[in-house]
């Protein structure tokens, strides 16, 4: 340790009256030895290179920075301090990185960086090994086409079910979206069969190939499911439109709402709640079933 010794002897002089220039060289000094033995260092030691490159990176020059996070992504054990402080920097080519390879980086900073960062950002973020659940329901939200795209594609991510609708409403259009979200053999049958409703013939016969264990010619599944519904509703015609009649009745005295539909559906009445949330929602009663 007799090197190591010698340029922490240097880093009060530095701080205290050394050039930008100076700081850069001693920083790279410092991350040289550090790089040259981390995976031998002890707890102790590794906090103390720790704590001399975080002194250093005050005022230090992007440039400077972003050498420093490309050469510790790579590192076997980076200094954690300096590494989230790397990963959460505004500046996106320091940022990246360590967003894509810090192992250490916990959720809550990843979601303050998907919430508050670049695209460029976001997009580091859809690189790392894994992606959990409450990091995809932002990047969903708050991503650009691309980052979308590279989440989805991620074969490490993982989504709620609110953030695989948020997906199936951001494919709609998009079918390059669209393949990626439908090969994904996570994703739920319902969302799946959403997904199909709004795809295009180039992404059903795509997803046709690609998820072989779906039954039948997957381009017809919606239909076929549509045209179940239809006949069940038209085979109990009369009690739907007893139902139906029941729920307009009540929509005109202005009793229909959330509390309504709950009553319906804790009694059993099925016709009832499916014709309220038809009238409610403005849709179709196949649909709605």
């Amino acid at each position: 340790m007799a090197e190591p010794t010698r340029v922490i002897d240097e880093l009060d002089e530095t701080l205290a009256s050394g050039t930008a220039t100076d700081r850069t060289r001693l920083l790279q000094r410092v991350t040289d030895l550090y790089l040259d033995g981390a995976i031998h260092y002890s707890d102790d030691q590794i906090a103390l290179f720790d704590d001399v490159l975080g002194r250093l990176l005050v005022d230090i020059e992007e440039s400077a920075k972003r050498e420093l996070a490309r050469r510790l992504a790579a590192a076997p054990v980076p200094p954690p301090k300096v590494a989230r402080t790397l990963a959460l920097d505004t500046a996106p080519a320091v940022a990246a990185p360590m967003l894509i390879h810090m192992d250490g980086l916990e959720d809550a900073d990843l979601l303050a960086c998907a919430r508050k960062g670049s695209q460029v950002h976001l997009l580091a973020i859809t690189k790392r090994p894994k992606v959990s659940e409450p990091v995809t329901d932002v990047l969903v939200v708050r991503g650009s086409d691309i980052v979308v795209r590279s989440v989805a594609d991620n074969a490490g991510s993982r989504f709620s079910d609110a953030g695989y609708g948020a997906l199936v409403r951001r494919a709609d259009g998009d079918d390059v979206l669209a393949a990626r979200v439908g090969r994904r053999p996570d994703l739920p049958r319902h969302h799946f069969v959403r997904l199909l409703a709004k795809a295009s013939d180039a992404v059903r016969d795509q997803l046709q190939t690609s998820r072989a264990e779906q039954p039948g010619d997957i381009r017809n599944i919606v239909a076929r499911v549509t045209d179940a519904i239809a006949a069940r509703t038209a085979a109990e015609s009369n009690d739907y439109a007893a139902a139906t009649a029941e729920v307009e009745a009540l929509d005109r005295a202005g009793g229909l709402g959330e509390a309504a539909v709950r009553d319906f559906a804790a009694g059993g009445k099925f016709e009832h709640t499916a014709a309220a949330l038809a009238r409610l929602a403005d849709l179709p009663l196949p649909t709605i079933e």
